[in-house]
């Protein structure tokens, strides 16, 4: 099956609600900090299935959003985030993006949401034609209130969507997973419980080759989660098992590669340019080895030298970069 990871513009995101989760990063300094912002890409993944048609995982942001001050009004997304939080050129679109590759929004046969976080719900209005697959405990979970004030799914994003399926993982454990959804029964696309990030986040596991993990992990980094931690507002122990969990599935899946939804780094853009055919070279597949062997020991603990750190920009503006 081809995959192919679809640029939706970057975000605006503190270092610290990446990498300071071990450090005591708390949702007041998410909050306030406007010191130590760095960039990351948004990535969807378009999924060309051999006999259901064109998938989608995720779908990024949408113009609406990126432009934030009527989107957001009058809820408090409009004080929490900052109005340039999105940055989204024509190009980066999600019709943009699927007409690259030949498709127009109405091709799309099924969409599968991670979680409901608004840069990865923002285009989904683009498919209300298509049934919307996710985690039963994320669609349990929509009208929870995120700070007490607006649901975990922000209507304006979700509105037009009638047809939710929600997953049960009752099929057969796979890895650290005690239990599995093989959404269209050929084993090619297999949902799996990677929840903390989000009450019901979801991965979804392609042709057991690539498992996409939305905001489970970050960056490949995070799979080291006793040294690299994202900073957790709720299911911080949820949050760490799920992350146990997947290196069980790299343990037993050894070919596997992890693409997460925002990596920055030198692996995740090798691993996205690599795409770009829909199918990884063998070059690229060997590069991928190679750097997560220099990166982790057996038990995914970090080489010290590759621990992310915060640089200042050289301008003395508020955005930096990691390395």
């Amino acid at each position: 099956m081809n995959i192919h990871p679809l640029r939706i513009g970057r975000t605006k995101v503190p270092f610290g609600q990446f990498y300071g989760g071990l450090q005591g990063f708390s949702v007041s300094e998410f909050a306030a900090d406007k010191d130590h912002f760095i960039w990351v890409p948004i990535h969807a993944y378009l999924l060309e299935h051999p006999t259901v048609g064109p998938i989608l995982v995720d779908t990024g942001i949408s113009p609406a959003q990126a432009a934030h001050t009527d989107y957001y009004r009058g809820s408090i997304m409009e004080h929490v985030m900052d109005a340039d939080e999105y940055d989204l050129p024509a190009e980066e679109t999600m019709p943009a993006q699927l007409a690259r590759l030949g498709h127009r929004p109405e091709d799309i046969r099924a969409v599968f949401v991670t979680h409901f976080h608004e840069d990865h719900v923002g285009a989904l209005n683009l498919f209300a034609h298509a049934p919307a697959y996710l985690g039963a405990a994320e669609y349990a979970a929509r009208e929870d209130k995120v700070f007490g004030l607006v649901p975990l799914a922000y209507p304006p994003s979700v509105a037009a969507i009638t047809d939710w399926r929600p997953l049960e993982f009752t099929g057969p454990a796979l890895g650290g997973f005690a239990g599995s959804a093989d959404v269209f029964g050929d084993g090619s696309v297999i949902a799996l419980p990677t929840p903390g990030h989000s009450p019901g986040s979801t991965s979804v596991l392609v042709d057991h080759r690539f498992l996409l993990t939305g905001d489970a992990m970050y960056t490949i980094r995070h799979l080291a989660v006793d040294q690299v931690r994202a900073i957790q507002t709720s299911g911080e122990t949820r949050y760490v098992d799920s992350i146990r969990r997947i290196q069980w599935l790299r343990r037993e899946l050894p070919e596997l590669l992890v693409l997460t939804s925002h990596d920055h780094t030198e692996y995740g853009e090798r691993l996205i340019t690599g795409l770009a055919t829909g199918q990884l070279s063998d070059a690229d597949l060997a590069w991928a080895k190679s750097y997560e062997q220099a990166t982790f020991d057996e038990l995914a603990n970090i080489n010290p030298a590759r621990l992310p750190r915060f640089v200042p920009a050289a301008d003395g503006g508020s955005v930096g970069h990691a390395e």
